[in-house]
């Protein structure tokens, strides 16, 4: 779409067309995602407008018809078109659904929940890859998402001999598994680049995952032995040189740390990492790869604390400390996938306080809910209109129909209290949702924050509701929509 103009068409956010075997739990599959959207839960009688929609929401979520698969294939099929020709992040992580304190509606013998937390709460795990632009940083979708749950008379690694297990049988294959999908999905990409924290640090990872296109960023976890040497890797990167120093801003919120602008040391070089003991003998007898380590000087460490280190291995051919701080900023990135996981649960969409009662109808309910998240991510990432993109993103023709007549009510006569974006811009629609979720519209205040969008949210999908009712009736009259704004 070229901002400024409506599409001829009204399509849905969320698309399932094709994916289920009746149009009706297409359409009823939009709906639910664009009520997730709008109403910024995942709660089914929060989200429905009444009994019905919360009876035929239950059903559609146990519904086996509705596939786990189809959800997460349309997923990706959405971040497939969005990706292609982008050079891309693809950032992964894994995060666990409790459902503890709904213990007493779901059953131990249900085969799609297990152990999860202490190894007592019940649930499951999820383990999706969100996509960035590499340049933006704007949230692109979800290329994969990889679910599982435990047994609950799962044997312990000890019991398992775990250590001596092929790769394909431990749990954390997933990282390899979600690197290869999340490939297959981005093939399209200019690049990219999969950026993972210190538990994605696998040997087979890096043997088996890079190609010409895909690159790795994952945080070191292990000081490695090295290739036809007798030193370890850390030890290496000890005896680079100090390519560089940059400055990190520490802030309060962050555990253990005292606020400050700490003086990030900055080394880099090529290393052969040599394969374990007890990896396949397949495999390449080492990997060459790029060790980054960005440790703090100590001239800016607090009495009492240790410095922050960060060691970061990637195939990126590093040849500058330019080269260096990038990939380093990439990995800082890996913080967007814990702002999905909080959205997704108790500061956003809730999943953990659903009500369905099967660990399959759970699952779904939660897949789509990430989509939903992505979306809204989306409305508050393009906020200030630097990623410029179109607000069909998130809103259809209808609903941008709505927003234009609600933003003019909201405009007033001088131009700092104007939608300074342009029309049918993500950003134009972003000023709208904020300012009716509280936010005063003056840039001098800032963006609106995420509390604002979702109030904003909430408060326009009443709007947008009394907006239809208005449009069906064909009153041309504008004062019962006024009268619906004033009230809500």
């Amino acid at each position: 779409m070229i901002i400024g103009t409506l599409k001829e068409t009204v399509k849905p956010v969320i698309d399932y067309t094709g994916k289920f075997e009746d149009k009706r739990l297409e359409t009823r599959g939009e709906l639910i995602a664009r009520r997730m959207i709008e109403k910024e839960t995942s709660v089914l009688n929060q989200l429905s407008d009444d009994r019905a929609e919360y009876v035929a929401a239950s059903r559609f979520f146990n519904n086996d018809s509705v596939t786990l698969d189809a959800i997460i294939e349309e997923s990706g099929e959405r971040c497939q078109i969005a990706a292609n020709g982008k050079h891309v992040l693809a950032i992964h992580d894994t995060s666990e659904v409790n459902y503890h304190a709904h213990r007493g509606k779901l059953s131990r013998l249900d085969k799609e929940l297990g152990p999860v937390g202490n190894n007592k709460n019940i649930g499951f795990f999820i383990h999706p890859t969100k996509v960035l632009e590499r340049d933006s940083g704007f949230p692109l979708g979800i290329a994969s998402t990889y679910v599982w749950n435990r047994t609950w008379d799962k044997k312990t690694k000890k019991e398992r001999n775990y250590s001596s297990l092929p790769i394909e049988e431990k749990e954390s294959y997933r990282w390899i598994e979600s690197s290869q999908e999340s490939k297959k999905v981005l093939e399209e990409a200019a690049s990219v680049t999969i950026v993972a924290d210190r538990e994605s640090d696998i040997y087979e990872e890096f043997a088996i995952v890079p190609d010409d296109k895909t690159d790795l960023v994952i945080r070191s976890t292990h000081n490695r032995k090295l290739y036809d040497s007798d030193e370890k890797l850390f030890e290496q990167l000890n005896e680079f040189e100090i390519a560089g120093i940059y400055d990190l801003e520490v802030k309060k919120s962050q555990k253990k740390r005292t606020p400050r602008i700490a003086k990030m040391e900055v080394r880099y070089g090529r290393v052969k990492l040599a394969r374990p003991d007890n990896c396949n003998e397949e495999l390449p007898s080492f990997v060459e790869v790029y060790a980054i380590e960005a440790r703090e000087s100590c001239e800016t460490v607090p009495e009492g604390e240790e410095p922050i280190v960060w060691r970061i291995l990637t195939t990126h051919e590093i040849s500058s400390l330019e080269q260096a701080i990038e990939v380093i900023y990439w990995y800082s990135l890996r913080w967007r996938i814990e702002e999905l996981f909080r959205t997704l649960k108790k500061e956003g969409l809730n999943v953990e306080a659903s009500q369905l009662e099967t660990g399959a109808g759970l699952k779904k309910l939660v897949v789509m809910a990430l989509n939903a998240v992505v979306i809204i991510m989306q409305l508050v990432a393009d906020r200030d209109g630097e990623a410029g993109k179109p607000a069909d993103l998130v809103f259809n023709n209808e609903e941008l129909e709505c927003l234009e007549e609600v933003g003019n009510s909201l405009e007033g006569k001088t131009k700092a209290t104007k939608n300074p974006n342009e029309i049918y811009s993500l950003a134009w629609a972003a000023w709208i949702i904020g300012r009716l979720g509280g936010w005063k519209g003056y840039r001098k205040a800032g963006p609106a924050g995420p509390i604002s969008m979702k109030r904003g949210m909430q408060k326009f999908s009443l709007l947008f509701e009394g907006w239809k009712l208005r449009e069906a009736s064909e009153v041309a009259q504008l004062e019962p929509f006024e009268e619906c704004l004033c009230m809500g």
